[in-house]
């Protein structure tokens, strides 16, 4: 499952330029991100801790929990993103299984990367 060409629609791409903060630690949450084109780091304490690309995601912790950004997300180059809000989030984990797992899967690889770089 491509998670772009489920969200992809010209009226909700949003354009980034390198450098834009997307959002910030302790901001509200409201939405998700998917990488259409372009990188976005993802920074806590200023630390650099994962770069998504395209096909990833990222803020999807905050919709989850209902809380607000844990981290900031600063274009690390010009980027074209897919926001998915709460509502749009909750019916597509209710509708497709898939996208769940998918969801899943990621915040999966992210805490096995989290381990190892607290192993080191």
């Amino acid at each position: 499952m491509k998670l772009p060409e489920i969200f992809a629609s010209p009226a909700n791409v949003r354009s980034v330029l390198q450098g834009t903060a997307i959002f910030n630690a302790g901001d509200e949450s409201g939405e998700m991100y998917v990488v259409q084109s372009g990188e976005v780091d993802i920074i806590i304490n200023g630390v650099t801790v994962e770069t998504v690309g395209p096909e990833g995601f990222f803020g999807e912790i905050s919709l989850i929990e209902d809380s607000v950004r844990a981290a900031d997300a600063i274009a690390r180059t010009d980027c074209r993103l897919l926001p998915v809000n709460r509502h749009h989030f909750l019916f597509m984990v209710d509708e497709m299984p898939q996208f769940a797992l998918h969801v899943m899967k990621g915040m999966a690889d992210r805490l096995r990367k989290a381990d190892k770089r607290a192993a080191v």
